[in-house]
Formats: structure tokens, C-alpha cells, sequence
């Protein structure tokens, strides 16, 4: 890994496949951030579409530097390469299908300069569709406690951050988080034993030594579209890393009786969506998850029962709505 680490530089790592078709206005968004001191490291990793035929034409870029693998790699082992490639103090993800504001890592580093016991800086992000077209606001889908906390520009302890992310991961991609290199290395980077959930995990990790820094200003653009990592991935091991993942945190963190109580049951009922889905696959998948759990936290299995009441009273109190929707859209 490059042992150097250029004070202020930020080191842009885009780890390309297979998504041309949002490639250029990506590199475009990157190289007009305001912030001037940046170095942007693109690794194509096999992409069979025309992805590199469209990098070529940054190549000679004073602050873009492209890389072309010879063999997929897969995203966490691209990543991890731009890491070692990378000089800078500070190093970003900016996944190559999202978008963000020209002020985006200006803000994020000076956040970084005003809290020195951060490990990591994000922002709130918007989400888009795959036209770039606004559906939604992140910071509007997250509990009631993260929102009232998170109204303005802060600074979350590491015990604070911990909690949030126990519920949910609070930072909806890694496009959205600026680390200070030396906490990324001090935990060594991505984890290649999570398809999904690779970032919740590196997350999890440096909060346990570092404090998290918030930008309220929404600057980054999340894209949601039927290609993405987590749309890509079978709901069997979706759901397998979230029970691994959560339940071992959840036993490894000093947490207080009523707090293991109410993480496991928030793991339960993240498993119940699955479990009720349409579609049954999360029937079908019910014994491999059941074995997970009681693998990693059979305490949690006590939680179930109630989880699941929740979720179809859940479902039942949007039913009626549901239908009288579509009774409008009929008149």
C-alpha cells in the first residue's frame, strides 16, 4: 500500500464496470469539484461495455489517473487497489453510476478540519432514478432520532454513531463518506467477506475508534437503478450478510439490555420483510437464515414472533390505502 499521504489531498477512487451510460457525467461532476487539491483514480475492472472507450477521453487529464485491469476483480478488491494506489490524506469512493454536487468534497474536507476526531465525514444524499431525475431524500427515510439529531452540521460520537448504525446505515453509500486514509488502512479497508455489505461493516470498524462528522447539506446524488450492487444480489445472501453482520455487532459492542433488546428486534424485523415478501422467497430461504441466526445470536430467535406480527400490521395499515389509490386513479 503507498505509504504516502500528501497533506489535503483527496484521492477519488472510481471503481468502473459495466455502467457507460453514466460514466461520463460522472468523471464530469469529478473533476468540477471546487475543491482543487484532488487526484482521481479510475480502475476500469473488465468492463465489457464501452466504459473505456469513454474513460480514454479523460485519460489525459492532469488530475485523472486510469488503470485497466486485465482480469475482474470485482468491486472490494478494486477499491482496495485504488487505496494503495492513492497519495492523499484523504480518500473518497465516488461510484461511477452517482452523481454529485460541485462543492460536494470542499465540504466534506473542511467538516473533516473542523472536527480533528472524525474518522469519516458524509453528507446527506439525495436519491435519483437512472435518469437522474430527484425521488427522494435519504435524510427523510431515516429514524426519528437521526433526523431531530442530524438538522444542521455535526459532530456524532462514536457511541452515538454506533446506535444509528445498528438500526441502519445511516450513510447510504460510500460516494457520500470522505475517510481520513490513515483509519481506512488502520482497519484494513474493504472487507471481500461481504458482497453487500462490505461498507456497513468498514463503518462499524472505525467507529469504534473514531467520531463521524455530518454535512446536512445535501450534496451527494445516490442513483437507484435494477444494476446496482445490492439490486444485483440474491435476497438469500442479501439477508445472510445483514444477520451476520448486525447480530455480531450487536454481542461484540457494550451495549445495555434494553439496547441488545431492541437491535435484535430490528434485525428480526428486517428479516420478516423478506420473510412476507410476494414472492416467497423468503419462505423458501427460512431454514438457511434460521440457521444463520441461531449460529450468530440464537438469543435473537425470541424476537421473531413479534417481528413478524409488526410487519403484517404494517402491510395491513398500508392495504387500505393502497386501494384507495387505485380507486382514484380508476375515476
Amino acid at each position: 500500500m503507498n505509504s504516502k499521504a500528501t497533506p489535503g489531498l483527496v484521492s477519488i477512487i472510481v471503481a468502473s464496470y459495466n455502467h457507460a451510460e453514466y460514466l461520463e457525467r460522472r468523471m464530469d461532476s469529478l473533476i468540477a469539484q471546487t475543491y482543487p487539491d484532488i487526484e482521481i483514480i479510475v480502475i476500469d475492472d473488465c468492463s465489457p461495455d464501452n466504459s473505456l472507450e469513454i474513460l480514454r477521453k479523460y485519460e489525459s487529464h492532469p488530475k485523472v489517473k486510469l488503470f485497466i485491469r486485465e482480469k475482474n476483480g470485482g468491486w472490494v478488491t478494486v477499491s482496495n487497489q485504488g487505496v494503495a494506489l492513492s497519495s492523499g490524506e484523504f480518500i473518497i469512493f465516488a461510484n461511477c453510476d452517482d452523481d454529485c454536487e460541485p462543492q460536494c468534497i470542499e465540504r466534506l474536507v473542511e467538516s473533516m478540519h473542523a472536527y480533528p476526531s472524525a474518522g469519516i465525514a458524509f453528507t446527506r444524499s439525495l436519491l435519483i432514478d437512472r435518469d437522474g431525475s430527484l425521488i427522494g431524500n435519504d435524510y427523510l427515510i431515516r429514524e426519528s432520532a437521526f433526523r431531530r439529531r442530524c438538522t444542521h452540521d455535526t459532530l456524532l460520537s462514536k457511541n452515538e454513531m454506533l446506535r444509528f448504525l445498528l438500526w441502519s446505515c445511516v450513510i447510504p453509500n460510500l460516494s457520500a463518506a470522505l475517510f481520513r486514509k490513515e483509519c481506512f488502512t488502520a482497519f484494513s479497508g474493504l472487507s471481500a467477506e461481504y458482497k453487500v455489505c462490505s461498507d456497513w461493516d468498514l463503518f462499524l470498524k472505525i467507529i469504534s475508534s473514531f467520531d463521524v462528522a455530518y454535512v446536512a447539506t445535501p450534496l451527494n446524488k445516490f442513483r437507484q437503478h435494477n444494476t446496482t450492487i445490492r439490486s444485483s444480489t440474491k435476497d438469500r445472501i442479501i439477508y445472510e450478510e445483514y444477520i451476520r453482520l448486525l447480530l455480531g455487532q450487536i454481542k461484540s459492542f457494550d451495549l445495555t439490555l434494553f439496547e441488545k433488546s431492541k437491535f435484535r428486534m430490528r434485525v428480526m424485523y428486517l428479516w420478516s420483510i423478506h420473510l412476507l415478501t410476494p414472492s416467497f422467497g423468503g419462505v423458501l430461504n427460512f431454514q438457511y437464515h434460521f440457521l444463520r441466526v441461531l449460529h450468530h445470536d440464537a438469543v435473537a430467535l425470541i424476537y421473531l414472533p413479534a417481528a413478524l406480527v409488526l410487519r403484517l400490521m404494517g402491510l395491513m395499515a398500508r392495504a387500505p390505502v393502497k386501494l384507495l389509490r387505485n380507486k382514484i386513479s380508476l375515476i
